[in-house]
């Protein structure tokens, strides 16, 4: 059973005291800390995985959906497993950045962030795309995009980021991303700044092997970190942060991606930084080696939640996701992992669950265009 956590806090969200009351076993709680992926079509197919695993958050492949009549009953149908199995309601994920990478391809696209940033936009022009992201969205039934790409990309030959980036420049990045947060945001879709520490100069893919940044600290609040910090500041106030598979030696000596580093997730991110949002990983499946040929699935569950991350990301890998789901349970009662650590991750989540108005009411009223 789930252990009180103490009194009540009287500066958290009601609505995020009561759905953490709710959570009224181990299996409930750490569930909250998965976003899962699954194959088909429909909901019907995500159906034995919400039931077993009670993740906090679903998120779509290229495979579950690409018009938005599909989506939307997709999502209704997803709505209704979550609620038959006693849940919280699930938050639905989707990367929807526009250009190549957006997986409903019967809704406008608006390109690139890199030919939108060519058009020289202003503030306004870049709200205005969260906006219109938000309306497309909403519609469909989603509360979190994916997006927006904040990586600075300095490396013309990076094989990942590219054209998902809005250019080389550290300034520009902060600056159309803060504003594109704030229209997303403003439109009822929790934004997802990624990906943190910045993905933009480097030369391996990191669904192929392990991409390493060998830069300091001064080089990183230069160039990568800006954009961050701008969007993590109060009058962007971005929701969500996703990891990069990426290892910074210089940062932390061991090797370890990003996602798994104390160093940079707690160090940096939410120590130097003063991130107290929800941290998401990037997908820790099969699909991608940057952490899987290194560091067992167990292993890189557990390493994530110590090092300050909330959320771990497993996409359609069935058995992957019951291993990573019972490494948290047995890290949690064998006290490996705090049970103080799991209570505050499972709060960032419902947090944003809140503030996209899962838990009641409508969503939250935050800086928009």
């Amino acid at each position: 059973m789930v252990e009180p956590s103490g009194e009540p806090d009287p500066s958290r969200d009601p609505r995020v005291e009561s759905a953490l009351a709710d959570l009224d076993t181990d299996e409930e709680l750490v569930g909250q800390l998965l976003m899962i992926g699954w194959p088909g079509n429909s909901s019907d197919g995500a159906r034995e995985p919400i039931e077993a695993l009670r993740p906090g958050a679903i998120v779509y492949v290229l495979a579950n959906a690409d018009t938005a009549e599909r989506a939307t009953a997709i999502n209704v149908g997803l709505d209704g497993v979550a609620q038959g199995a006693g849940m919280l309601p699930l938050l639905k994920a989707i990367d929807h950045e526009g250009g190549a990478i957006q997986r409903i391809g019967d809704v406008e696209n608006l390109g690139s962030n890199l030919e939108f940033a060519e058009g020289r936009p202003s503030d306004e022009d870049a709200c205005q795309r969260g906006a219109i992201h938000a309306r497309q969205l909403r519609e469909m039934g989603f509360e979190m995009n994916l997006a927006p790409v904040l990586d600075v990309n300095t490396n013309p030959d990076n094989p990942v980021i590219g054209p998902r980036s809005y250019g080389s420049r550290p300034q520009l990045v902060a600056r159309l991303g803060s504003a594109y947060i704030r229209g997303l945001q403003s439109g009822g879709v929790v934004a997802v700044g990624k990906h943190f520490p910045g993905h933009g100069d480097t030369s391996v893919n990191s669904h192929l092997g392990l991409p390493v940044l060998d830069v300091g600290r001064r080089r990183l609040d230069d160039v990568e970190l800006v954009p961050f910090e701008r969007a993590i500041a109060p009058d962007t106030d971005l929701a969500a942060v996703m990891t990069a598979h990426i290892a910074l030696p210089r940062i932390d000596p061991s090797g370890l991606p990003a996602t798994l580093s104390e160093p940079i997730i707690g160090g940096i991110l939410r120590n130097d930084l003063g991130f107290d949002g929800l941290v998401l990983t990037d997908d820790l499946g099969p699909g991608m080696a940057a952490v899987t040929d290194s560091v067992p699935p167990a292993e890189a569950a557990v390493a994530s939640l110590k090092a300050g991350v909330d959320m771990l990301m497993v996409i359609g890998d069935r058995e992957r996701q019951t291993i990573v789901r019972d490494a948290l349970m047995d890290a949690l009662i064998s006290g490996e992992l705090p049970r103080e650590r799991v209570m505050d991750a499972a709060v960032h989540v419902l947090e944003v669950k809140a503030r996209a108005g899962l838990l009641g009411g409508e969503p939250d009223d935050v800086p928009g265009c």
